[in-house]
C-alpha cells in the first residue's frame, strides 16, 4: 500500500473488523484517519508490513509507557473526555522520528498469558498419554512467558464449581470459564523435565525496554491483560525462560536435537501456525513426522488452520480449536479435536 487512499480504506476496514467493541478508541482513530493527511502520509511511506494498524498503535502506546507527557494519555485512561484522533495524530506527527524508528525496527508481538489456561490442559493430557516427564518445545514463544505455565495457578469455573491446578501461593492466577464438557483438571501441573521456546525475534522480558514493548502491543482498553502480563514478567524475572532465536523449522530442529532422552516430546503452537507460510508449515510437519521419537503436537489455532484436525468452512478469527496431533516414531499419524476456546483462553468448550 503506497497510495494514501488505500491506506485510509485499509485502516477504516481494519478498525471495523478488529477494534469495534473491544477497542473503541482504536476503532475511532481508524475511521477518522483520512481527516489527518500528515498522519496518513507518515504511514504510507513505510513498507506494507510496517503499515499495520496494530504496529502503529503499539508504537504510540510504547512512547506513552516510556514516559512521554502527552494529552493522549489522559484520553486513553478515561480521565479526559476529548476527541481521540486529533490527539493521536498530533502525538505521531510531533514525534515523527521516534515513531518512524519503531515502525522500521519493531513488529507486533503479544505474549498472551491467558493462553496458559489451555496450555496447562495440553501438557496434562500429554503427560497422561505418554506417562513420562515432558520435554516441551513452544513454537512461536515471543518472550517465553508461557513457558512458566507450571508456576501459575489456574481456576477453571464449571457452573458453580471451581477446579484449580497449580501452586496455591502462585504469583499469578488465571481464570477460565468452562462452558461445556469436563476437562480433567489435576491439582498439580505435570512434571516438565526440560523446556525451550522458539521465536524468530524473541523478546528478552528481563530487559525493561523489551518488556515495555510487549506491554505496548496490548490495547490500553484491556487493563486485565496488562495486569496478567506484568505479573508473568515478574515470574520470568525470577525464572528466566530459555529461548532459541530462529525461524520455525531451524529452531525446531535445534530443539528436538537437544531434548533429553527418556522424556515425552511435546510441541505447542498457539496462534502461530496461522501466520506461518505454507512451505514452513510443511517443513515443520515433515520434521516431526520423520522423528524417531513420537511427537505430541498440541495446537491452539483458528478453526480451519490445522489441516490435520479436519475442518469444513472458512477459518475463524474468533474461536480457536484445541487440537492434538501425534506423529513420528514410526507410527501412523493420529489427530483429535479436544475442544474450542477463546483465543486468549478466557473460556473453553471441552469435548
Amino acid at each position: 500500500m503506497s497510495d494514501h487512499a488505500e491506506v485510509v480504506d485499509f485502516y477504516r476496514s481494519y478498525g471495523t473488523e478488529s477494534f469495534a467493541g473491544a477497542a473503541p478508541l482504536y476503532a475511532q482513530v481508524c475511521s477518522e484517519l483520512g481527516d489527518h493527511p500528515g498522519l496518513v502520509a507518515l504511514i504510507a511511506k513505510h513498507d506494507p508490513e510496517a503499515q499495520q494498524p496494530n504496529l502503529l498503535f503499539a508504537a504510540v502506546h510504547y512512547l506513552l509507557l516510556s514516559g512521554l507527557n502527552h494529552p493522549l494519555l489522559q484520553i486513553y485512561d478515561g480521565t479526559v473526555d476529548e476527541p481521540v484522533t486529533p490527539a493521536f495524530a498530533d502525538l505521531v506527527v510531533t514525534n515523527r522520528a521516534a515513531i518512524d524508528e519503531l515502525l522500521r525496527t519493531r513488529r507486533t508481538q503479544t505474549n498472551e498469558v491467558g493462553r496458559a489456561a489451555i496450555l496447562a490442559l495440553m501438557l496434562s493430557d500429554a503427560s497422561k498419554r505418554a506417562k513420562q516427564p515432558l520435554a516441551w518445545i513452544d513454537l512461536g514463544a515471543s518472550g517465553g512467558l508461557n513457558l512458566n505455565t507450571d508456576q501459575f495457578r489456574i481456576d477453571y469455573t464449571m457452573g458453580e464449581q471451581v477446579e484449580s491446578t497449580g501452586p496455591a501461593d502462585a504469583q499469578l492466577t488465571l481464570q477460565c470459564e468452562v462452558r461445556s464438557g469436563s476437562p480433567d483438571v489435576a491439582a498439580d501441573h505435570p512434571p516438565i523435565s526440560w523446556r525451550v521456546g522458539i521465536d524468530r525475534a524473541p523478546i528478552d522480558v528481563t530487559n525493561t525496554a523489551e518488556a515495555r514493548w510487549l506491554q505496548a502491543c496490548l490495547w490500553p482498553s484491556q487493563p486485565e491483560r496488562q495486569a496478567r502480563l506484568a505479573a508473568a514478567i515478574e515470574v520470568a524475572d525470577r525464572i528466566p525462560p530459555r529461548l532459541i532465536a530462529a525461524e520455525a523449522a531451524d529452531g525446531l530442529a535445534k530443539a528436538m536435537a537437544q531434548a533429553p532422552a527418556g522424556t515425552a516430546l511435546v510441541v505447542t503452537t498457539s496462534w502461530v501456525w496461522f501466520y506461518l507460510p505454507e512451505p514452513t508449515r510443511q517443513a515443520v510437519l515433515a520434521m516431526m513426522a520423520a522423528s524417531d521419537r513420537r511427537v505430541h503436537w498440541y495446537s491452539l489455532e483458528a478453526a480451519g488452520v490445522v489441516d490435520e484436525l479436519g475442518y469444513e468452512g472458512e477459518p475463524s478469527v474468533i474461536d480457536s480449536v484445541v487440537g492434538r496431533v501425534e506423529l513420528g516414531g514410526g507410527e501412523p499419524i493420529e489427530a483429535a479435536v479436544l475442544g474450542r476456546s477463546h483465543p486468549h483462553g478466557a473460556w473453553l468448550e471441552w469435548c
